[in-house]
């Protein structure tokens, strides 16, 4: 298997994705995970594992926090305009979703980050 992030590598990406994901907020849009890798400059192998797993770290954070789940705007080609189904695991993992309706649930979550 490759290469993992060490912890200061992850600290400067989580940075990145953090501004990232601000600046699409305020632009109102989503980004695909593979958008994001792009961005991010995000070193092979399994890019968009790294990722995905950044943005779960995120996801995490924001939510200990108490800010909206900028994670959410981070969206799959496969599923188009809603995350990963580890976006969801994690969330109800974290006791944030119940596991109904992820449409619903994301949808909510947008509307947050849009208002």
């Amino acid at each position: 298997m490759g290469r993992g992030l060490n912890a200061g590598e992850r600290e400067v990406l989580l940075d990145r994705l953090a501004s990232l994901l601000d600046q699409a907020r305020v632009q109102r849009r989503t980004m695909t995970y593979l958008e994001v890798a792009d961005a991010l400059a995000m070193p092979p192998p399994l890019r968009i594992h790294k990722t995905s797993r950044l943005v779960e770290i995120l996801l995490k954070r924001d939510a200990e926090a108490g800010r909206p789940l900028r994670s959410a705007l981070v969206t799959s080609r496969a599923r188009p305009g809603r995350p990963a189904e580890g976006f969801f695991d994690r969330a109800r993992r974290l006791g944030l979703f119940d596991g109904e309706d992820p449409d619903r649930f994301h949808d909510a979550l947008l509307d947050e980050l849009f208002a």
